[in-house]
């Protein structure tokens, strides 16, 4: 019976404090200031040691075995199979989740034997851990940090499988109007045109609204749906022609090639200029958070706008 009490030493000695704080610095700080494969893999190696010492606490019946469980989490958490559960998740959570596949990462269950270790011998971490405090107290922002890694304020996302990495937040504002930056573009030999597949796609139920269904053809061979080609066409066209969705094919900076470069291109709020949303791109497949950090930071985003902050 005694086996199975909760042992608040689990989350209050030296070893799962100083993995929590280093994760949170880590994920908040260092790996924006930081940019390196230490920075990217940090997370990952504290991550696996503490998580089988909180979920033996949370489930004291696991006792070491919680390893194997932690094992099989993070495993889930690292494949494909786990985006769905990731966007369900960031549906009703405010605060978002976000992680980059990346096989190589499964290696740090290697270390996965330090917390068994130190589960299987609680008189070292009893010996080994904060006295007098309430395990809630470290318990709360545990969880809170957990959630909170990759932080939701990350301004992009990377799919690695299509190598797409699409914008949260990436506007600025230049002083040409949205006419004079069209031509000095084209100008430049950079083929940017209305990126009509995406203009459709966001108008498709207002297209629907345009026809009818014939419910008495039905049970027939007849079209159910009945609307007008040239009336479908000259809205799609309306539609195109009045929107601010753009795209550019390819672009050469340095010695960089971005490609399926899609954005926003707008009068800018005070009227005076022109304001440009990047909202995606396609970059490199299956690349490491690190470098998706590197390459966002150090060529793609910052020269990008520097480019056409030169117009």
């Amino acid at each position: 019976m005694e086996s199975n009490m909760r042992n608040k030493n689990l989350i209050l000695n030296y070893v799962f404090l100083g993995c929590l704080a280093i994760l949170f610095l880590n994920d908040h700080f260092f790996k924006f200031e930081y940019t390196s494969w230490l920075t990217g893999k940090l997370s990952d190696i504290v991550g696996i040691i503490l998580l089988p010492m909180l979920l033996t606490y949370l489930f004291p019946k696991l006792k070491q075995n919680s390893v194997f469980l932690a094992g099989l989490l993070f495993a889930f958490w690292k494949s494909p199979f786990s985006e769905s559960c990731i966007q369900f998740y960031n549906l009703i959570s405010p605060i978002s989740i976000h992680r980059v596949v990346d096989y190589s990462d499964i290696l740090v269950v290697l270390l996965l034997p330090i917390p068994y270790y130190l589960i299987l011998n609680a008189d070292i971490i009893n010996t080994f851990s904060l006295k007098k405090v309430n395990a809630f107290a470290v318990l709360a922002p545990t969880l809170f940090i957990l959630m909170s890694t990759s932080p939701g304020y990350r301004h992009y996302d990377y799919v690695p499988y299509t190598g797409n990495l699409i914008f949260g937040n990436s506007t600025f504002t230049l002083s040409k109007s949205k006419e004079q930056v069209l031509v000095e573009l084209k100008k430049r030999d950079i083929n940017i045109h209305k990126d009509s597949v995406r203009i459709v796609g966001i108008n498709k139920s207002k297209y629907l609204g345009l026809g009818r269904i014939d419910y008495k053809n039905i049970d027939s061979k007849k079209d159910i749906f009945q609307i007008s080609n040239d009336s479908l066409k000259q809205d799609i066209l309306k539609s195109i022609d009045q929107s601010n969705e753009y795209k550019i094919d390819k672009i050469k900076i340095g010695d960089q090639t971005i490609e399926n470069i899609q954005l926003q291109v707008s009068k800018s709020i005070d009227g005076r200029g022109t304001s440009i949303t990047l909202k995606s791109m396609n970059i490199e497949r299956y690349l490491r958070e690190d470098k998706v950090e590197r390459k966002l930071r150090k060529i793609y985003e910052k020269l990008l706008e520097e480019q056409f902050k030169s117009y």
